[in-house]
C-alpha cells in the first residue's frame, strides 16, 4: 500500500463511525411536507415527480378528508405528505383541520398555476402558509403554457403579485406538454431548495432517500457537501492537514450509500476515496499537489497558509465534488466498477468543479 493510500486509510477510519451514526439518527427523524395550491395547480403531479407516487391511490393517514389528505411516503410513517387546497376554498371545518395539519408541518411548497396568473385568493392563501413561519416554497408550474418569449415577465409580474423573492420560487412543469419534454422540469431546482432548508435540521437525508430519482437527490448531497468543504478550505491530498474536508467526504459518500440502500461500511468508503484520491500522474490530484508545492506547500506538513486561500478552496470543492460523483456512479453500478473507472469520473468531475467554480 502506497503512503498516499495509507493516508487516506487512516483519515477514514477515524471518521467513518461516526459518520455512520449520524445517518442512523438522521433516518429516525420525522418529516412532514405540505403541498398547497389551488385546484388544478398541479399539487399530485409535484408529488409524483417528487416521490414517485399516485396521490390519489396511497391510502390516507386516518382523520384526513377528501379535501386534506395525510398520506406516509414510506414504509415506517417517518415522512408524511400533506394535500391540501388553499386555505379560504375549503369549507370552515375542513379549513380547521388544514391550518391544524400545517402546524405540523417542516416545509411548505405552494403550487400555483401559470395558466392565468396569481388571484387575490391565492396571494391571501401564500400568505397564510407563510405566517406559520416555515419554509415556503412556491412553484410556478405549468410554465410551458406560457409562451417562451412572455416568460421572464410573467415570473417577474407573478413573484411581484405574490411578495416573494426570486430565491423562495422556482418555475416548474410537473407534467409537461410532451412536445417539450419527456420529463417533469425544475424537480432538481425543488429538491435543491428543500435540501438547503432541511440540513440544518438535520432532515435533509431522510427527504434524500425517499426521492423518485436518486441521481437527483444525490446531486443536492454533493453539490451542498462541495460548497461546505470550500468553505472549510483545506486541501485533502495524502500529506496535508485536512481533517475537515475528509470528514465532510467521509459523511457524503455515506448519505449517498444510504439514499441507494447500499451497506455503509469502511470498506465501502475506503475504496471509493482511495482509488480517487490517491490519483494518477496526470490526474486531478498530481496538479492539485504541482499547484500546491508551488505555493508553498511541503509534503507532510501542516497547510496553514493554504487553509485560507483561494487554491485551497478549490482543491477542497472540486475534490469533494469528484469523490461524489464518483460514489454514486459506484451505488448506480451496483458497486461493480473498477478503480481506473472510479478515478476517471472523479479527475472528470473535479476538473469541471474546478472550472466552473475555481479560482486558481
Amino acid at each position: 500500500m502506497s503512503d498516499a493510500s495509507l493516508e487516506i486509510e487512516k483519515a477514514v477510519l477515524a471518521r467513518w463511525e461516526l459518520a455512520a451514526g449520524e445517518i442512523d439518527r438522521a433516518l429516525e427523524e420525522n418529516l412532514a411536507v405540505a403541498f398547497l395550491g389551488s385546484a388544478s395547480s398541479g399539487k399530485d403531479s409535484a408529488i409524483r415527480a417528487l416521490f414517485g407516487i399516485d396521490f390519489g391511490q396511497v391510502d390516507p393517514i386516518p382523520g384526513s378528508t377528501e379535501e386534506v389528505r395525510v398520506a406516509a411516503v414510506d414504509a415506517e410513517g417517518r415522512l408524511l405528505v400533506i394535500n391540501a387546497p388553499g386555505f379560504g376554498d375549503v369549507r370552515a371545518d375542513v379549513d380547521k383541520r388544514a391550518r391544524a395539519a400545517m402546524e405540523q408541518l417542516d416545509i411548505a411548497i405552494y403550487v400555483l398555476n401559470c395558466d392565468g396568473g396569481a388571484t387575490i385568493d391565492e396571494r391571501r392563501d401564500l400568505d397564510a402558509v407563510r405566517a406559520l413561519g416555515r419554509p415556503t416554497l412556491v412553484c410556478l408550474n405549468k410554465i410551458d403554457l406560457i409562451r417562451p418569449g412572455q416568460r421572464e415577465a410573467f415570473v417577474d409580474a407573478t413573484l411581484e403579485q405574490l411578495g416573494i423573492q426570486k430565491e423562495d420560487a422556482v418555475i416548474t412543469a410537473f407534467d409537461p406538454l410532451p412536445v417539450l419534454s419527456d420529463k417533469p422540469i425544475g424537480v432538481q431546482e425543488v429538491v435543491n431548495w428543500i435540501h438547503t432548508n432541511l440540513e440544518q435540521d438535520g432532515k435533509a437525508l431522510l427527504f434524500a432517500k425517499n426521492l423518485r430519482n436518486r441521481a437527483i437527490a444525490c446531486e443536492s448531497m454533493i453539490r451542498s457537501a462541495a460548497k461546505q468543504a470550500t468553505l472549510a478550505g483545506a486541501i485533502p491530498i495524502p500529506g496535508a492537514d485536512a481533517t475537515a474536508v475528509t470528514a465532510i467526504q467521509v459523511r457524503l459518500i455515506s448519505n449517498i450509500a444510504a439514499v441507494f440502500d447500499h451497506r455503509i461500511d469502511k470498506d465501502l468508503i475506503l475504496f471509493i476515496m482511495g482509488e480517487a484520491l490517491a490519483g494518477s500522474s496526470k490526474g486531478f490530484i498530481r496538479w492539485a499537489v504541482t499547484a500546491a508545492k508551488t505555493a508553498g506547500w511541503i509534503p507532510g506538513g501542516q497547510v496553514v497558509a493554504l487553509a485560507t486561500s483561494a487554491l485551497g478552496a478549490t482543491v477542497s470543492g472540486a475534490t469533494t465534488f469528484g469523490v461524489g460523483k464518483a460514489a454514486v456512479a459506484f451505488m448506480e453500478n451496483g458497486g461493480s466498477i473498477t478503480g481506473t473507472e472510479i478515478r476517471e469520473i472523479f479527475d472528470l468531475q473535479a476538473f469541471a468543479w474546478k472550472q466552473n467554480n475555481g479560482n486558481s
